[in-house]
């Protein structure tokens, strides 16, 4: 009885020769040169697995020899990143960051997959063929630019270069191709998973002839929901344990936070499942990620996190702030390689958490610091209460300062304002500075003349998520009714895009947003269109525990300790569960509610779906759950 065997051609292990291996029939498995030790006519199929190096498999004049034998006998071969077969050789490897795939085939060939889905495998590398040595049959699978969250109508426009292809059956049918690294999808995190199953199990079936399932295959990451039948605050302290062991186990903390934390990881995932590290030291950042152990220190007593707190924001005001006498004193500096650049907002969130360990403690470090910091901002701030979104040390002579200061600032954006305004009067708080106080009034009085229609950068979401925690303070410092109405209007507009999952979709009402027509290379929302099942948790929701913590410290509402808890909950939800310490306990800023994954619009220069940043994402959305927890502690403060 003869017994079904396949050949694998490969040069190293990978998350598809592991699929190969389980497969229900016998695998021999081979290196390139050791092809001639087998008996390939024996073989029912052969796979080539080029996708587990950097360059594709190219074979040598008598590899190949043998290989288009079995071409042309009939058999089938799937050629997965081999530079030539067939009639078919292809261009030098080119990177697919900003480059999609697209389902050309019909709808129900591909379990799980519909004409015109949208996959994604992250940052790969990929091979284009000639256009004249590969067949006109339609693909199963093509490369394109979209600007579309999941899904993409096919047509001639799709098609029509077929040097895009990535997966297609040539000529002879029993020839099927892939031009891109396909070996480890597991490890490299294509999404969504649930379709790139369906399309390996359609190569696996094609290739033996048999029906496989992957049912059992482990995937890269998961997510654990939120279960309403366990503690709350047992399950949410689980969560903040896992985000500020993170920071530990990613290595973020450099020196300890003797010397800062580095921004965090790039969107940018390799065909060898690695992640880009962001090694900038932020200030903002390192601010944020101070407060975030500082909370931790609150809840749980441990001495190592107020360490690392103070180390933290020791970096920001002694080596990251202008000391020199003169109009720039006080400027804090956004980067070690920005070092004359300052955004306000971003300096806020250094600002604030130092502001608020002032607040909770009899002691005031560093608050001699923070006035300086805002005295500089202060002075450079239009007559309106709203700053430009940055300065450059460089272009600040007498005579750009005194414009600043004299002019209204016509960029009305709570993205680039609205936590600067609220440092503001949390400091006046503080100090009673009075200048702070008007400053700070004023310039949330003009953001709100024009609410809804400021000046979005990524979405009607994004600012109003910004606008809650500043329209806290300003109520908490005028006790004025209207300020008030003003937070309870924001909140109430915000719960217009609430999904089901507890998450607060990205929207924005006539596509105002500057990001929203990008260009490659540069910034870009995650929203095509209304609707998309998408939450932004870099620019969006992860503002949301802070601020719905500090209107209800403010306020004494129980409505925003009850949206404080359900924005908990998703966080718990939402948050990366691997075997991976680069991504346990962190979150990334594109999730799919629908899918339960980490998705989303690839077109971000830097920040796109899998950014995980140290401060703006898992500090902020750690401190904010820390804090909520701390409500017998700190509500007595207001």
């Amino acid at each position: 009885m003869n017994v079904k065997r396949m050949g694998i051609i490969t040069n190293d292990e990978s998350d598809l020769l592991g699929i190969f291996l389980k497969s229900p029939i016998d695998t021999v498995v081979m290196k390139p040169e050791e092809i001639f030790d087998h008996d390939l006519d024996s073989l029912f199929s052969i796979a080539i697995l080029g996708g587990t190096a950097e360059m594709p498999l190219l074979f040598n004049p008598r590899e190949r020899a043998v290989i288009e034998k079995q071409l042309k006998s009939g058999k089938k071969i799937f050629s997965e990143y081999c530079t030539s077969i067939g009639n078919i050789y292809s261009a030098p490897p080119v990177t697919t960051r900003f480059d999609r795939l697209i389902s050309c085939t019909e709808s129900g060939s591909i379990q799980g997959l519909q004409q015109g889905d949208i996959l994604e495998e992250q940052c790969n590398t990929r091979i284009k063929p000639y256009s004249n040595t590969i067949s006109s049959i339609r693909p199963i699978l093509q490369y394109a630019k979209v600007n579309a969250h999941s899904s993409y109508e096919v047509d001639e426009n799709i098609l029509v270069d077929i040097t895009d292809r990535a997966l297609w059956i040539d000529d002879p049918e029993t020839l099927l191709v892939c031009n891109f690294r396909l070996a480890n999808f597991v490890k490299s995190r294509f999404s969504p998973m649930t379709k790139w199953k369906g399309v390996i199990a359609f190569i696996v079936n094609w290739l033996i002839d048999e029906k496989i399932g992957l049912d059992d295959l482990e995937d890269a990451y998961g997510f654990k929901p939120y279960d309403p039948g366990d503690s709350f605050s047992e399950q949410l302290s689980k969560c903040i344990d896992r985000s500020i062991d993170w920071y530990r186990h990613a290595d973020m903390l450099v020196n300890g936070g003797k010397d800062g934390v580095k921004e965090g990881l790039g969107t940018e995932i390799y065909p060898d499942g690695t992640q880009r590290v962001i090694p900038s030291i932020r200030a903002d950042c390192t601010g944020e990620t101070s407060l975030a152990f500082y909370m931790n220190y609150l809840r749980t007593k441990e001495p190592e996190d107020k360490e690392i707190s103070e180390r933290l924001i020791e970096v920001c005001f002694d080596f990251m702030q202008n000391k020199d006498e003169g109009p720039l004193k006080g400027m804090l500096r956004w980067t070690q390689e920005a070092w004359g650049v300052c955004y306000q907002d971003d300096v806020a969130r250094v600002l604030i958490p130092q502001l608020l360990k002032c607040l909770y403690t009899d002691s005031k470090p560093y608050l001699n610091e923070c006035i300086e910091a805002l005295h500089f901002l202060v002075n450079t701030t239009g007559t309106n209460g709203i700053r430009v979104p940055r300065t450059d040390n460089i272009d600040l002579n007498e005579e750009k300062l005194r414009e600043l200061a004299s002019t209204p600032t016509s960029h009305i954006s709570a993205h680039y304002n609205a936590f600067y305004l609220g440092s503001l009067l949390l400091a006046y708080k503080l100090t009673g500075i009075e200048t702070f106080k008007k400053v700070g009034i004023q310039g949330l009085e003009t953001i709100m003349s024009v609410y809804p229609h400021t000046q979005r950068e990524y979405s009607q979401t994004q600012e109003i998520c910004r606008l809650i925690l500043p329209l806290s303070w300003l109520y908490w410092v005028t006790g004025d009714p209207e300020h008030k109405q003003w937070l309870y209007l924001v909140t109430e507009d915000l719960l217009k895009f609430k999904h089901i999952s507890g998450g607060y979709l990205e929207w924005d009402d006539g596509y105002r947003s500057a990001r929203n027509d990008a260009k490659e290379g540069e910034e870009s929302t995650l929203l095509s269109q209304n609707g998309d099942p998408v939450v932004d948790l870099l620019y969006s929701l992860n503002w949301l525990p802070i601020g719905f913590t500090q209107a209800y410290f403010v306020t004494k509402d129980p409505y925003f300790k009850d949206l404080w808890e359900g924005i908990a909950k998703f966080f718990i939800s939402t948050q990366i569960q691997s075997k991976d310490r680069m991504i346990h306990g962190a979150w990334a800023r594109a999730y799919d509610v629908e899918k339960n994954e980490i998705f989303g619009l690839n077109a971000d220069v830097g920040w796109g779906p899998w950014a995980i940043e140290t401060g703006w994402t898992v500090a902020e959305i750690s401190a904010g759950l820390s804090m909520g927890l701390l409500e017998d502690e700190l509500i007595a403060f207001y």
